[in-house]
């Protein structure tokens, strides 16, 4: 695994942490240090299931792989070897991104649905609605939010992805949110990690990524829903309802602190094209 992550030090910072995230995310799959030896069809086979398993998404899944396969080749050259094979028959297209936002009824059904005080429906729930309120922040920022990032009505805090820096107005519903947790002795806004150390932290936080997504699925089902939701669907919900208050493309683009609005309008396909195309 170390000789893996020296083989890109040129590469993005959004690169690298692809990549970084995919080797963490491999090693928690098998178990072990990563050898190439360990790498093959079976192996990477069984690694996809284990993520969609996880309730990683499709997408997600594949950017995962596509990782892998990028750096874990750059190992395998330097070593006169050749895992192509491995990646035989594993998912590494895109799939359909369209219906990811969902409809204020639904938003609406999730806020009001009873749930338990301190249970992990409602953190989740928490999170959720924060993370929609905040702009459409991720949830690996929401997780990272430290108290000290919410001053004078407004949020600050830099993209972990992307390293883009981001403000967001600190709505009355998403300070209501950060005061129930208010009483825990955490330099983080949200009580998810414990670790303060950056390499476990993230650690850390690759396993309560999946404790995310599996919580939201309690959740639909417990607010009575008939779909999955996911993390990824409060970045989209706003974004999309950004657009259909005709708030600019460009302006969207930097709240989600995207670098490229091609990027954005991934998030905003279920619009018709024409009116996109009007738009841009």
């Amino acid at each position: 695994m170390a000789e893996a992550q020296r083989t890109d030090s040129a590469a993005s910072r959004s690169t690298r942490e692809n990549y970084m995230t995919a080797l963490r995310s491999l090693h928690s799959y098998l178990g072990e240090d990563l050898t190439l030896d360990r790498i093959d069809n079976q192996s990477m086979l069984g690694y996809q299931h284990w993520l969609l398993e996880q309730g990683i998404c499709p997408n997600t899944t594949s950017c995962y792989i596509r990782s892998l396969r990028a750096v874990l080749g750059r190992v395998a050259e330097a070593h006169h070897t050749d895992i192509e094979n491995a990646f035989k028959g594993v998912f590494t297209g895109r799939t359909d991104t369209r219906k990811r936002s969902v409809t204020q009824d639904t938003v609406r059904q999730l806020r009001t649905v009873c749930l338990a005080d301190d249970s992990s429906l409602s953190l989740a729930r928490d999170v959720f609605l924060f993370c929609l309120y905040a702009a459409g922040m991720p949830f690996v920022d929401a997780v990272f939010l430290h108290r000290s990032q919410i001053a004078d009505g407004r949020i600050v805090y830099h993209r972990h992805k992307t390293g883009t820096r981001i403000t967001a107005i600190m709505l009355p519903c998403m300070q209501q949110i950060a005061d129930r947790y208010a009483a825990n002795d955490s330099c983080y806004v949200f009580p998810i990690l414990k670790a303060t150390a950056p390499d476990e932290a993230y650690d850390e936080y690759l396993t309560k990524l999946n404790w995310y997504n599996r919580t939201l699925k309690r959740l639909a089902k417990a607010a009575g829903l008939e779909l999955r939701l996911t993390g990824y669907q409060a970045r989209h919900t706003w974004a999309t309802t950004a657009y259909h208050s005709n708030v600019e493309l460009p302006v969207i683009s930097k709240a989600l602190g995207h670098t490229n609005p091609q990027t954005t309008l991934t998030y905003l396909r279920e619009i018709d094209d024409c009116q996109l195309g009007c738009k841009v």
